[in-house]
């Protein structure tokens, strides 16, 4: 079990460039103004792909919650209502269309419930929007991690805003006890009234970041390591990140095998049509 540091923002509203690799899950609410709600999170992980929930996109029936053309990932924005920029070449505010979202074959919430999520074109990476690597060892954590969540402005206000939290790892035995059920795929961050986490069902699918992990992936003890995925958000109850390490492999390769197999394919079929 490895122990972790903690030298992160815990409970401070977050800045533009702090949190790079965030993103909001967006989907369209006022057509005339063009303005979006997040109904999620994610992270980017490369160019083209973010990581997100299952259950941010589909039912256990793997039926999908939403329609496809409303829903866009945005990067360097801080609040859970936006309105769509008019500059297609923004660097900070960064807009991209959805396109396929790839589950777990198991998937069944909050179990398997990681997603990969293509976008349409590739993210402009800078100093407010970039990647975070993710991990690729199955580990477990005593210390602090740190945990996005989303808090109104005012009491009365419907836009919240993005903050980040350091919350406790739970030790498995204890999160089991607590939960009655088996969390060998989830990191469990423990139950904190004063804390924000509760009331942010827009984080679903955002990172549990750690540091000092010594994970191969880690690289930049500042920036720290995507451990986890928030799943399930309890109330005064242990909170389940879904573990990221042990599907390492699934996440790197996913959508781009299914690629080349389609393309595979595709060529086969044009080859038989010639050969007929």
């Amino acid at each position: 079990m490895g122990r972790l540091k903690l030298d992160y923002y815990g409970g401070t509203e977050v800045k533009l460039g702090m949190l790079k690799h965030h993103v909001f899950l967006v989907k369209l609410t006022n057509k005339l103004k063009s303005e979006y709600r997040a109904f999620c999170s994610g992270s980017i992980i490369k160019d083209d792909r973010v990581l997100s929930s299952a259950h941010c996109f589909y039912t256990n029936r793997k039926r999908f919650k939403h329609t496809s053309r409303v829903l866009k990932a945005v990067g360097g924005i801080l609040t859970t209502y936006v309105q769509h920029s008019v500059d297609e070449d923004d660097d900070v505010q960064q807009w991209r269309t959805i396109g396929k979202v790839y589950t777990q074959k198991f998937f069944r919430f909050p179990a398997y419930n990681l997603a990969v999520v293509e976008i349409d074109k590739p993210w402009n990476f800078n100093q407010f929007v970039n990647k975070i690597p993710y991990a690729s060892l199955n580990q477990n954590f005593d210390g602090v991690c740190l945990v996005t969540a989303v808090r109104p402005a005012r009491s009365w206000s419907s836009h919240k805003f993005l903050f980040t939290e350091a919350f406790k790892m739970l030790p498995r035995s204890e999160c089991e006890s607590k939960l009655l059920r088996d969390s060998r795929l989830y990191f469990c961050t423990e139950y904190d009234s004063r804390k924000l986490l509760m009331q942010s069902v827009e984080s679903e699918g955002s990172a549990l970041i750690c540091t000092g992990t010594g994970d191969p992936q880690e690289n930049d003890s500042k920036q720290g390591l995507l451990v986890g995925v928030t799943s399930l958000i309890y109330t005064y109850l242990p909170t389940l990140h879904h573990k990221v390490g042990p599907f390492h492999k699934w996440v790197t390769d996913t959508g781009y095998i299914f690629s080349e197999i389609s393309t595979v394919v595709l060529l086969f079929c044009m080859v038989i049509k010639l050969l007929l």
